[in-house]
Formats: structure tokens, C-alpha cells, sequence
């Protein structure tokens, strides 16, 4: 019996020995790679990635995101995006008078949030100019403190774009001013895949800059437009300056924009006026210099091989080109088509136009385009003779 138990104390021992290396060897195999991982991980990873967008240390934060400053009649409309980040309580709103010189910015205003815009009206003067004649610009930048009351960036310590790492406080510039007046938009006559836009009358103020043309795409989806700058219309040489554009962008007919035109000062404040127009559904331009070769296929008959070219037409809405001839009540009638980057056709075996007086047909093309008018018909061009 003793013998017995020393055997079962025996296996309980083995067996509890295997289990725990085997214990031992299996969170090896878990926890060995989630440390090496998380080793690797930290290693490759700077802190700053994961810094507390709140956390004053935060070398990425500039303070409120995509600030923009809008002038006015001795008022600046400053706005920025509000990031939703919960910890942020409020704004504050700093100006100084000059920008890009030594002078301290000043507090002009604390919002609450989730805020993101403000008009400041506060002894904003109109048309500054410097001792060279030169415009004078406010500039602002905006913090914002959050519920601990710490706030970022920090204006007793301000991050300097000049040590390392690099660090910068966002700062926008603008200049107030009474607007130019508004231009007055006409368009001229419909012209295929272009639309002209003329403000004629236009009588310009002492401080005009220049004309800015901006455009958005009306999809009829879009509750709020996104323009962007397509031109800029300054003086030429002698003085004199534009008062008219041709947005010839278009890809195909019947696409709308909507157009800003705007009249700017010296101090970049815009007088605009909106107006809304719609590539015209016009044909494309005929070929041009179309030939035609006729090449005899023998001595007992009178057929031949016709070969018909042309140049290639450079719409971008092109769709290709109907060639056509001549049955015998001499009505037309299509013989062939291209596509859009043919520059010729050949008709083999063609026979002779009925009445026997000519020995040859004569060819007629157009060029058509990929956008069809609301009956469902194609724009073709003007018909051109083939010679």
C-alpha cells in the first residue's frame, strides 16, 4: 500500500511538472509575440502621433483649423472649422494691427463654442496704407482653451517656427475696404462648348485691381457650390484691361456653371456678382479640307475606289462623321461612318451616279457630336463638299 501511494504521489508530481512547462511554453507563444509587437510598435512611433490634440505639448496643433478672414466696410468676418473635439470650451481671437512686424498681438475676443465665426468691428479702419503707399494688413490667429482651462497655443510662449521641432501658429492676413462696385454680367452669343461673359458698363473706382472670375459646377445636387478661380483679368501694357472671358472649358454640351465675377481693389476686398449659364447644344465645326481620290479598278468597266479625307475635327465632345451621297433621284443618303479619330474612308467598287454624265459620285460629310438634342437627333455640322 505504501509502495502504491508513492507510485500515485510519483505521477502527480510528472504530471503536474508537464503541465506547468506546458503552461509556461504556451504563454510563451502569446504574450512573446504581443510583446514584440507592442516593442516594434513603440519604437517606430513617435509620440507625437498620438498627442492629445488638446494637450498643450501637442506639437501639431496650430489652433483652430482652416481659419479664413473676409473683409468689409471697416469689419473683418473671421471663421475657422470647429472640430467637434469635446474638451474644447472656447476661442479666443487675436489681431494685431501690422502684419509681419514685431508688434504683440492683442485679445480682441473670447467665443464660446462650438462657435466658428466672428465679425470684428472693433476701430477696424478702411484702405491703410503704409509710408510707401503701400497696403497695410490686420492679421489674426485664434487659440482655444479647453475645460482645464489650459490654452493652445499658448501666447506667453508662442511656438517659434524657427527652433526645432517645427511648430507654427496659424496667422491669415486682410486687408478691409469698401468694395469695388459690382460688375454687371451679360452673356454673349451662344458659341459651341464656351460661354462668354461680358460686363461691358463696368466704370472702375480709383483702387481697382483687377476683375477674378470663379466657377462651380451646378450639378443640381450641391446645396453649396465649390468655386474655384479660373481666371485673372489684369491690365495689359498699355493700361488697358478686359471686360469680358470666354470660359472655353467645357467637355460637352448642355453643362451648367455657376460664375462669380468680382471686381477687386488694391486691398483684395471683392465686389461680386453671380450669374448661372449653360454650355449652348450646338454642333461641332464642319471638317475641313476634305479631298477626294478616285482610283479606276479597270479598263472594261467603269467603277472605281473612292477615298475620302479630311482633317480632324478637335472637339472634345466629338463623336465622328457621317459621309454621304447622292441616289438617283439626287436625293442624300448615308454611305459610311467614322469615328472621331478617322481621317478618312475608302468605298470600293463604287459604280457611277445614275444618267450616265458623270463618270464619278460626289462625296458630302459632317461631323457630329456625343450629346444629342432633346428630340434625340444628333448636332451635325454644316455639310462639306468633298473636291
Amino acid at each position: 500500500m505504501f509502495k502504491e501511494d508513492i507510485r500515485m504521489n510519483s505521477r502527480r508530481t510528472i504530471a503536474q511538472t508537464l503541465s506547468q512547462n506546458l503552461t509556461l511554453k504556451t504563454a510563451s507563444l502569446i504574450y512573446f509575440p504581443i510583446f514584440f509587437i507592442v516593442a516594434v510598435f513603440a519604437g517606430c512611433t513617435n509620440s507625437e502621433d498620438f498627442a492629445n490634440p488638446l494637450d498643450a505639448d501637442n506639437l501639431k496643433t496650430a489652433g483652430a483649423p482652416e481659419l479664413e478672414l473676409y473683409a468689409g466696410d471697416r469689419e473683418v468676418r473671421v471663421t475657422w472649422i470647429d472640430t467637434e473635439q469635446e474638451g474644447i470650451k472656447a476661442y479666443k481671437i487675436y489681431r494685431r494691427s501690422r502684419s509681419n512686424s514685431d508688434e504683440p498681438f492683442v485679445l480682441i475676443a473670447t467665443v464660446d463654442a462650438p462657435a466658428n465665426e466672428f465679425i470684428d468691428t472693433d476701430n477696424i479702419e478702411n484702405d491703410r496704407l503704409d509710408e510707401f503707399g503701400r497696403p497695410l494688413a490686420y492679421e489674426y490667429r485664434i487659440s482655444y482653451i479647453d475645460t482645464n482651462d489650459v490654452e493652445t497655443p499658448d501666447p506667453t510662449n508662442p511656438p517659434d517656427p524657427n527652433q526645432e521641432p517645427f511648430r507654427h501658429w496659424q496667422t491669415v492676413t486682410v486687408k478691409p475696404s469698401i468694395a469695388p462696385p459690382v460688375p454687371v454680367v451679360t452673356l454673349g452669343d451662344p458659341v459651341d462648348l464656351a460661354v462668354h461673359l461680358f460686363w461691358s458698363d463696368y466704370e472702375f473706382p480709383n483702387d481697382f485691381a483687377t476683375f477674378r472670375v470663379y466657377a462651380a459646377i451646378d450639378d443640381g445636387n450641391t446645396e453649396y457650390p465649390v468655386f474655384r478661380q479660373i481666371a485673372e483679368i489684369e491690365r495689359d501694357e498699355q493700361g488697358v484691361i478686359d471686360k469680358g472671358y470666354a470660359d472655353e472649358n467645357f467637355q460637352e454640351d448642355g453643362i451648367t456653371k455657376i460664375y462669380r465675377v468680382a471686381a477687386v481693389d488694391i486691398f483684395g476686398v471683392e465686389g461680386i456678382t453671380t450669374i448661372s449659364a449653360t454650355s449652348p447644344n450646338l454642333p461641332p465645326a464642319p471638317p475641313s479640307n476634305v479631298r477626294a481620290v478616285y482610283i479606276p479598278r479597270s479598263l472594261f468597266n467603269n467603277k472605281y475606289d473612292a477615298t475620302i479625307s479630311w482633317t480632324a475635327n478637335t472637339e472634345p465632345d466629338l463623336a465622328g462623321y457621317q459621309i454621304f451621297t447622292e441616289d438617283a433621284e439626287g436625293n442624300l443618303f448615308v454611305r459610311g461612318t467614322a469615328n472621331r479619330y478617322e481621317t478618312e474612308i475608302t468605298f470600293p467598287g463604287e459604280d457611277p451616279p445614275p444618267g450616265g454624265e458623270e463618270l464619278v459620285r460626289t462625296y458630302y460629310i459632317t461631323a457630329y457630336d456625343n450629346t444629342p438634342r432633346p428630340d434625340g437627333k444628333r448636332d451635325h455640322s454644316e455639310m462639306v463638299m468633298a473636291e
